[in-house]
C-alpha cells in the first residue's frame, strides 16, 4: 500500500482512539499488503482484502496475518463508512437457503436475544455449510455429529482450535433452531462439546489437566490480604467460568450473602446473571471481605495498592495479570494456555459432570436468561445441587 493512504488509515485510527501499539501493529500488517488495496472504491477493496485473506501465506507471517485481519476492517471502514459484515450481507447474492437462514437469524436476535453481529456471523457460518452440502436436506436427522465433524476438519483444517471451535458452535445451534421449530435432528449433534473438540488427535489440550488445575488452585498464599484476594479470582473463573472483564467488575453488592450467589450485570452480552457460589469459595470469600478487603469508598470487589499507598479498582488486565503470572510460576505453558483457558476448564467440569449443554451455556453467558426463564429455572436449581450453595441458599437437600 502506499505511503499517502497508510498515514489517513493512522490518522483515522487515533481519531477513533486506538493504542498507539495497535495503530503501529495496524498500519504495519498492511503495508506488507500488496497494492491493489490502495483503491478507493468499496466494491474493489472488498474484492481485494478477501483475496489476501485466501492467499495469506503469499504476503503474511502468522502474526502479519493475525493483525491484518482486523486492520483490513478497520481500512474498509474508513473507506467505505461500513463494516465489512455489513457490506457482505447487503451486497451477496441471494441463496435458496436465505429462508432458513433469515428464520435461523430472528430466532438468534429475537428470540435467544443475541447481539447483532455475533448473529450475523451465525448466519455466515451455517450459510457456509448449506452451500457445502448443496442443498436442505428432506430428513435433517440424516445428519449427525459426525458429518459435521467431517466437514469442519476438512474444511477449516488450517484454523486453531478455538476458531474452529466457533463454527461448531453456531452448527450446533442452527440444529437446536431446528429443534425448537418442530423438525426432527440426530441428538448427537446437540451433544457436540461446548470447546472445541480435538477431533484431530493432536496432543495439544484445549483445558488445563487435573495437575495443572490443582496447582494453580494452590499457588497464591491465603494468609495475606493479596493472596486470598488473587486466590478468590482464580477460584471464580474455575469453578464459574468468569471472563477477566467480569471479575474486574465484580463490587461488593454483587455477592448475594442471604442465598449464597454471585450477581452479575456488565457482561459481554449485555444480559444479568446470577450464579451459585461453591460453599468453600463462600467461606474465603467471607474472610476476604471482612479482613481483607481495604477499607474505601470505592465499592469494587478486588482493588490494589499504587505506588502511591493508594487503593484502585483493578482492572481487567490486572485481572489478567494475576492468571498469567501463577501461569509462569508455575511452568504452565503453551500457546493456548491464557485465561480462558480457565473458563474452558469450567466449562469443561460443568459438562462432564452431567450437566446439559444449555445448562452450561446459561452459566457461562452465552445466551439471555430473559428468553428463556422457565429452562433456566430448571437447571439453576440442577447447578445448585452440583454446586453446592453458600451459605445457605435455596436447596432442595
Amino acid at each position: 500500500m502506499n505511503q499517502q493512504l497508510i498515514q489517513s488509515y493512522v490518522e483515522y485510527l487515533k481519531e477513533k482512539g486506538y493504542s498507539r501499539q495497535t495503530v503501529h501493529a495496524y498500519s504495519k500488517a498492511l503495508e506488507q499488503a500488496p497494492d491493489t488495496l490502495n483503491t478507493q472504491v468499496p466494491q474493489e477493496l472488498y474484492e481485494h482484502i478477501n483475496y489476501v485473506l485466501k492467499k495469506r501465506n503469499e504476503h503474511f507471517s502468522v502474526g502479519g496475518y493475525h493483525n491484518f485481519k482486523p486492520a483490513s476492517n478497520l481500512l474498509f471502514l474508513m473507506v467505505s463508512g461500513t463494516t465489512i459484515k455489513e457490506y457482505t450481507r447487503k451486497h451477496t447474492k441471494h441463496s435458496v437457503n436465505d429462508g432458513i437462514l433469515d428464520e435461523f437469524y430472528r430466532y438468534s436476535t429475537e428470540f435467544k436475544s443475541m447481539i447483532d453481529m455475533s448473529a450475523l456471523a451465525e448466519r455466515h457460518h451455517v450459510s457456509e455449510f448449506l452451500d457445502h452440502i448443496g442443498s436442505i436436506p428432506d430428513d435433517w436427522s440424516e445428519i449427525a455429529a459426525e458429518d459435521l465433524r467431517d466437514y469442519v476438519c476438512d474444511v477449516f483444517s488450517e484454523l486453531k482450535p478455538s476458531s474452529m471451535g466457533r463454527y461448531i458452535t453456531s452448527l450446533r445451534n442452527f440444529f437446536r433452531f431446528l429443534e425448537y421449530s418442530g423438525i426432527q435432528v440426530n441428538q448427537s449433534v446437540l451433544n457436540l462439546p461446548l470447546a472445541p473438540a480435538d477431533w484431530n488427535k493432536s496432543h495439544i489440550p484445549v483445558i488445563l489437566t487435573p495437575d495443572e488445575e490443582a496447582r494453580l488452585r494452590l499457588h497464591y498464599d491465603t494468609s495475606t490480604p493479596e493472596g486470598t484476594r488473587n486466590t478468590i479470582i482464580i477460584r471464580l473463573m474455575l469453578d464459574l467460568g468468569l471472563r477477566c472483564a467480569e471479575v474486574a467488575g465484580l463490587e461488593l453488592t454483587d455477592i448475594r450473602w442471604n442465598n449464597g450467589t454471585i450477581h452479575l450485570e456488565n457482561t459481554k452480552n449485555k444480559h444479568s446473571r446470577e450464579l451459585p457460589i461453591p460453599r468453600d469459595l463462600g467461606l474465603v470469600l467471607e474472610d476476604y471481605v471482612i479482613n481483607c478487603h481495604p477499607h474505601t469508598d470505592d465499592n469494587h470487589l478486588f482493588q490494589r495498592k499504587t505506588i502511591n499507598e493508594q487503593y484502585v479498582a483493578m482492572s481487567r488486565e490486572n485481572i489478567r495479570s494475576v492468571v498469567r503470572r501463577v501461569f509462569n510460576k508455575e511452568n504452565i505453558y503453551g500457546w493456548w494456555k491464557g485465561t480462558h483457558a480457565l473458563r474452558r476448564t469450567a466449562a469443561s467440569h460443568i459438562y462432564n459432570t452431567g450437566n446439559s449443554l444449555k445448562m452450561t451455556a446459561d452459566l457461562l453467558g452465552h445466551e439471555s436468561l430473559d428468553s428463556v426463564t422457565q429452562y433456566v429455572k430448571v437447571d439453576f436449581e440442577s447447578l445448585r445441587k452440583v454446586s453446592s450453595p453458600w451459605p445457605g441458599g435455596d436447596s432442595d437437600e
